[in-house]
């Protein structure tokens, strides 16, 4: 043989050694589309990321049916468009929109003989649809945003939160834990039911968190949190919502009110604790940016031994979200 073949040779191996390398390594190796092909999220808060990788950071939180834009495909990952971001998700978590002429099958659904989407009719009892916001996240965010539309005055994105003084259990923690059981007994209910978070490990600002609500088409926004006070003998639950007079919100007050009474009425009946009532706030950043009827129920305070190690308890917690949810029935119920 040849030295001319032996260095061709030796260059495509190292050629495809590269490649080997790159691939065992999770390299970006992308796959591109000969041609632009539209898909459909088919869950709710799909993971938009930075990179194709778990450890990705997430840009935002996809809402189920979301439209998105594939352009390229790496092993598991898709690069895709969503409203001028682009970002990766996981094809485990996508479907093609129009493939064969047939609709994407989500949840909810059920494959026609066609191989088209059927859809089944919603629960009686339900078919509203309701945003769950869980309170905080692991590492709070001081960079700051305008604390409503329009405003001059600037808050921290996210803060840390309280934690409970007997249990040691996070704010975050705590309110995700009931964020779930209540998106579950919801959706039990006919409810459909998005969140703001899924997971502690997001950075998802008190802003973007209602522009999430408002992005899903939510008829009502949950924003679930924990008290705390410097007296250990204050406990009870108690829910915000904002005044008539607030600058950016007025026109959701009194419905936002509304909702609040009938959450904290349903919640304190279900699991015992004091009421201590429905308190305007126009100072919240989560709910001067909504567009639709909000409340923050503060469901314990963290700092009371008691109302702490209530709220810990995973069987308390299950009374915990039917109570929300039966002030949420009786919110649509009137």
């Amino acid at each position: 043989m040849s030295v001319r073949k032996n260095v061709f040779y030796g260059i495509i191996a190292v050629f495809i050694i590269a490649v080997a390398v790159l691939l065992g390594a999770g390299g970006t190796l992308y796959k591109a589309h000969a041609e632009e092909k539209k898909v459909v999220t088919t869950g709710t808060n799909v993971r938009l990321r930075e990179s194709a990788s778990l450890e990705g950071e997430i840009l935002y939180n996809l809402p189920l049916g979301a439209t998105l834009t594939e352009t390229a495909r790496i092993g598991e990952w898709a690069l895709v468009n969503f409203n001028g971001m682009q970002g990766f998700v996981n094809t485990q978590f996508i479907a093609d929109a129009g493939a064969a002429g047939s609709a994407a099958v989500l949840p909810g659904q059920t494959a026609g003989a066609s191989g088209g989407a059927v859809v089944t009719p919603p629960p009686q009892t339900g078919g509203h649809i309701v945003c769950i916001d869980p309170g905080h996240q692991a590492k709070g965010d001081n960079r700051t945003e305008p604390n409503g539309p329009g405003s001059g005055v600037m808050k921290a994105r996210v803060t840390g939160g309280t934690h409970g003084s007997t249990s040691g259990l996070y704010e975050y923690q705590l309110t995700l834990a009931v964020g779930e059981l209540l998106r579950n007994e919801l959706a039990s209910r006919g409810y459909t039911v998005y969140m703001t978070r899924t997971s502690h490990d997001v950075n998802v600002s008190n802003m973007e968190r209602a522009q999430y609500a408002t992005a899903v088409g939510a008829e009502i926004s949950v924003r679930l949190h924990a008290n705390g006070s410097t007296n250990p003998g204050v406990s009870g639950a108690l829910a915000l919502a904002p005044s008539a007079s607030n600058p950016y919100v007025p026109g959701i007050a009194a419905k936002s009110q509304s909702l609040s009474s009938k959450i904290l009425s349903g919640y304190c009946a279900a699991t015992g604790m004091g009421n201590k009532g429905v308190q305007a706030n126009d100072t919240m950043t989560g709910m001067n940016w909504c567009t639709m009827p909000v409340s923050i129920i503060e469901m314990g305070f963290m700092t009371n031994p008691s109302d702490d190690a209530n709220m810990a308890n995973p069987e308390f917690q299950k009374r915990m979200a039917k109570g929300i949810a039966d002030g949420i029935d009786a919110y649509f119920a009137s």
